[in-house]
């Protein structure tokens, strides 16, 4: 099947190295690049899109080599942090850019369509100095998507955006991309967005590939702590947290279900019935739509535990809890018997 894969890919911008990296994006799918500050998620963009040129390693589409080729010449667009809008243009001027450089006519209906689709035919006249940052992000999405691009880049999307605003947005580029078969690789900080985009994730650390796979397996066995707070565990412990204290059965407990990189679980409940296997002392609450949220200490660690009671628990109180064994995934590959 088409799409765009990165081979071994090697670059270095000023002392920083990323890679290896390999990444596979069919054609029509999305993957998620996560990692904290200074991973080389922005440096990955730049040399796939034909910016940085790699010191290693091949960037295609499909069988074409594209590794030497200008950014003009890759059917890639790429919408930066910045958003890059042109100020002396209107809103339908950005949008139109592309297909001017194109030599298309003006009756050409991508841009009218693109306008639309985006929210934005009300807006076409407006300079994008007068429009809020979520307007600018459409702006920028619309411009790029007029170049017809075979990949879309983008760095940090939907940042500006409310809740409804963003997954209006979404849909709307769902539709595209199915439509035209569109390949995206995105940079995110946020869970709820990056899992709502991608089938594929790609985690970088210091340079390093973590983790590289599909969302289910992100979830199901992640690659590293950093990785398990991404997937929504609200309970994570590195390895060093749980390191072995015979006078704390808690961390026992937790280390007999380690991976090599530590351990995760979804918040448990507490037991209405005040029978719990484990008891911990809460240390702060917060209410939440679904019901109370608790941060409580045990063996010394923090554990997140919720209820559904309408009464909140005061701080100090002992509360107890189980934890299901489904609800406890490793960090890292399994550990070897020792």
């Amino acid at each position: 099947m088409s799409g765009w894969s990165v081979e071994g890919l090697v670059a270095r911008v000023d002392g920083f190295e990323l890679g290896p990296v390999d990444l596979d994006v069919p054609a029509g799918s999305s993957l998620g690049i996560l990692g904290p500050s200074g991973a080389g998620k922005t440096t990955l963009l730049r040399a796939v899109a034909g910016l940085l040129a790699p010191r290693a390693g091949r960037v295609a589409y499909g069988a074409t080599d594209l590794t030497g080729a200008p950014p003009e010449a890759r059917g890639v667009a790429y919408v930066p942090q910045g958003l890059g809008l042109f100020p002396h243009r209107t809103v339908e001027g950005n949008v139109r850019y592309p297909g001017e450089l194109r030599g298309e006519r003006r009756d050409d209906s991508t841009v009218p369509d693109l306008l639309e689709r985006f929210g934005l035919d009300g807006l076409a006249d407006r300079r994008p100095s007068t429009l809020s940052g979520g307007q600018q992000q459409r702006v920028a999405i619309a411009r790029a998507l007029a170049a017809r691009p075979r990949l879309l880049l983008w760095d940090e999307p939907l940042t500006a955006l409310d809740l409804r605003a963003r997954d209006d947005l979404i849909d709307a580029l769902r539709q595209v991309q199915e439509r035209d078969r569109l390949s995206i690789l995105f940079i995110s900080h946020d869970p709820a967005l990056a899992f709502s985009l991608a089938d594929r994730f790609l985690i970088l650390d210091r340079g390093a590939v973590d983790f590289a796979g599909p969302a289910e397996r992100l979830v199901r066995l992640p690659s590293s702590p950093f990785a398990a707070r991404f997937a929504g565990f609200e309970n994570v412990y590195a390895a060093e947290e749980i390191a072995e204290r015979p006078d704390r059965p808690w961390l026992a407990w937790l280390r007999g279900r380690a991976g090599a990189s530590g351990v995760c679980l979804r918040s448990p409940w507490l037991d209405p019935t005040d029978r719990g296997e484990w008891a911990a002392v809460v240390r702060r609450s917060q209410p939440g739509p679904y019901g109370w949220r608790y941060e409580a200490e045990i063996d010394g660690t923090r554990v997140r535990v919720r209820s559904v009671h309408p009464t909140p628990v005061r701080a100090g109180a002992t509360v107890r809890f189980s934890v299901r064994p489904d609800d406890v995934v490793p960090i890292g590959a399994p550990r070897r018997p020792s």
